[in-house]
């Protein structure tokens, strides 16, 4: 679970009171979307496992959608937990994502709704929350993005001291039907070195979403050698690419020996039915120099003992003929 879960950094609040300070740290722990598979059913931290940790949903303006998320404690002690909805947008190019309560154009944690708003849920225990999308009918075509957010102890903020909470969050992923931009481009495709001993190739893809709407670009690599022949095709893990950001993705070609000159063309294809496709291609070299070291040092040794010897080899060969 390491892989899809992210510790967000201390966020502090300091008041402007000569009295006294008042320090609220809060984790956000996160199920990140882009790294989500279908094997994946919840996500634990601090005694808290929800399920599903994503939602990849789509409505109308004016429409209403209703799911639930279920919660449970998996600890030894009761837990209280309360609710809270947030948008989230791109943090980097590594696929994190940042909670935030500004309202932007791709924003939907005002159109949530969740029962109960906060709860107690006793030791190994499970609690079921319903939450309630209403999608106004002014609703822009696109991409809209929030999180449901369960805080774990946290409560009200003492003038006296600091008050730690833990989050765990789901994320929603909403397309709201109308106009809407699909439109990616390849920031950049290449080999993390050029020149390789052995495999594996490693290969990075940064793809660019300049839509309002979320991507999942897929695709494959292939690989074909010097004299043009395919010797391998690495499929690309689909990731999801959020509106305006830049998402950066591997992918691994696992052959070990390697001899000559490559060429890897990236073939991605993305959009909801529109099959629109990026590419690229990028160039690299394989050879095991050290062993080849070896054999070129062991030929070099014949060649010259062979040159020595020439005369001798010559009259051996001439008595061996001569004799028949």
């Amino acid at each position: 679970m390491r892989d899809i879960i992210k510790k967000w950094p201390a966020r502090k609040t300091l008041s402007m009171k000569p009295k006294f300070s008042l320090i609220y740290t809060s984790v956000i722990l996160l199920s990140f979307f882009f790294f989500l598979s279908d094997n994946i059913l919840a996500l634990d931290y601090a005694g808290l496992s929800i399920s599903p940790p994503s939602f990849e949903l789509s409505a109308n303006p004016g429409g209403t959608l209703e799911n639930t998320i279920k919660v449970e404690n998996v600890s030894a002690e009761t837990l209280k937990i309360a609710v809270d909805r947030r948008n989230f947008t791109a943090v980097g190019e590594e696929g994190a994502v940042g909670l935030t309560e500004e309202e932007t154009n791709f924003s939907l944690a005002s159109w949530i709704t969740v029962t109960p708003p906060e709860a107690e849920i006793p030791a190994k225990s499970t609690r079921i929350f319903n939450f309630k999308i209403n999608v106004p009918l002014n609703a822009e075509a696109g991409g809209h993005f929030g999180s449901i957010v369960f805080r774990i102890g946290g409560g009200p903020i003492t003038q006296t001291g600091a008050s730690v909470t833990q989050e765990l969050g789901a994320l929603i992923l909403l397309r709201i039907a109308g106009k809407t931009t699909e439109e990616a481009t390849l920031q950049s495709f290449f080999t993390q070195k050029k020149f390789w001993e052995y495999g594996p190739v490693e290969f990075e893809i940064k793809t660019k979403n300049s839509g309002n709407v979320h991507l999942k670009p897929k695709g494959t690599i292939t690989i074909s050698n010097s004299f043009g022949k395919k010797v391998g095709v690495v499929e690309v893990e689909p990731k999801n690419v959020l509106p305006g950001a830049v998402r950066k993705s591997t992918a691994s070609w696992g052959k070990k020996i390697l001899l000559g000159k490559y060429t890897a063309v990236l073939s991605l294809v993305y959009g909801a039915g529109s099959g629109k496709m990026i590419t690229g291609s990028t160039t690299f070299i394989g050879f095991p120099y050290r062993i080849g070291g070896v054999v070129l040092a062991v030929l070099l040794v014949l060649f010259f003992l062979l040159y020595r010897g020439r005369k001798r080899i010559r009259l051996a060969l001439r008595v061996l003929f001569s004799a028949r």
